[in-house]
């Protein structure tokens, strides 16, 4: 007769989880801005949809013209919106045409802060007369965002490393687990009124460029004894 032996039975719990604590880090750099983005807007009416074009494409081509004779390269200048659209009046319920409006937004991109005031002056002087804002921007953030990044673990080691002591534990430096959580940031600045209106007499008021807060921030998942 045959027997077979039974081997021993090991059970293992493949679910089992080591103690774990998360901590979130944050490292922050100030960077002063080196570059803008400004945009810049060209409006015309008529009642003739085509001659509020041509009107429409005359200034822009001054304005463009004009920038670079200042400095700006050409391809640093691009058209960001372009629209045309009817106006109407309403008169006891009954809409009148009153014109075509064409809008043309440029976005400028000046490396050089010190022609920002003089971007301004340039373009209100050529036909620009409508505006919107000004992004105020790092160049090679990417390269601040890693030291900012490299702050936010080390931020979160020491949160980790204060906990685990305080409890009387042993934590284990090597993460479990990070994730990134952090977005990119610019600092928008509004100069010119919005709204299309005469800003020839509007003085520009001078741009204060402070410093752009880069910032990352980590989730971090430790194990500890």
């Amino acid at each position: 007769m045959y027997y077979q032996q039974a081997l021993p039975f090991h059970r293992t719990n493949q679910h089992a989880r080591a103690n774990t604590l998360t901590v979130t880090g944050e490292g922050i750099i100030l960077v002063r801005p080196d570059q803008a983005k400004i945009t810049l807007g060209i409006v015309t009416q008529n009642m003739d949809v085509q001659r509020a074009q041509k009107e429409n494409a005359s200034i822009s081509n001054t304005v463009i013209n004009a920038l670079k004779e200042l400095g700006i390269d050409a391809s640093d200048i691009r058209t960001a919106q372009y629209t045309i659209y009817p106006r109407y009046d309403y008169v006891e319920g009954k809409s009148i045409l009153r014109g075509y409006e064409v809008e043309h937004f440029l976005e400028v991109l000046v490396k050089n802060l010190d022609l920002i005031g003089s971007v301004y002056e340039t373009a209100i002087r050529n036909g620009v007369n409508r505006s919107g804002s000004i992004q105020l921007m790092v160049s090679n953030q990417e390269l601040f965002y890693q030291e900012a990044l490299k702050r936010a673990l080390q931020n979160a080691l020491e949160k980790a490393s204060v906990i685990s002591q305080t409890i009387g534990v042993r934590l284990n430096r090597i993460p479990l687990k990070i994730t990134e959580q952090s977005q990119p940031q610019e600092r928008i600045t509004r100069v010119l009124a919005a709204q299309s209106q005469s800003l020839q007499a509007q003085e520009v008021p001078p741009i204060q460029t402070g410093e752009n807060t880069i910032q990352a921030n980590v989730h971090v998942v430790y194990a500890y004894d």
